[in-house]
């Protein structure tokens, strides 16, 4: 599904202890065009690659992020 979208907030889970390695795991929640929004699970990469408040066009399947395609956009009038 493709849908207009903004990056609300970025957040990182940091697990493992004991003998288990440590793992981070990053997440950013989306605001699409009609209000709803949802987190979804990136890679470290992508994560890094969104600000908070970027515009652009989201794509993703339930609950699983593909690709967001980052816009010039103030807003999702323009």
């Amino acid at each position: 599904m493709n849908s207009a979208a903004k990056t609300v907030t970025k957040r990182t889970d940091t697990g493992g202890s004991g003998n288990s390695s440590a793992h981070t795991s990053y997440y950013v929640t989306f605001e699409v065009q009609s209000g709803d929004r949802l987190e979804l699970k990136l890679n470290g990469r992508s994560y890094r690659q969104l600000a908070e408040h970027d515009f652009g066009i989201l794509t993703f399947q339930g609950t699983r992020f593909k690709t967001f395609e980052r816009h010039k956009k103030e807003s999702y009038d323009e």
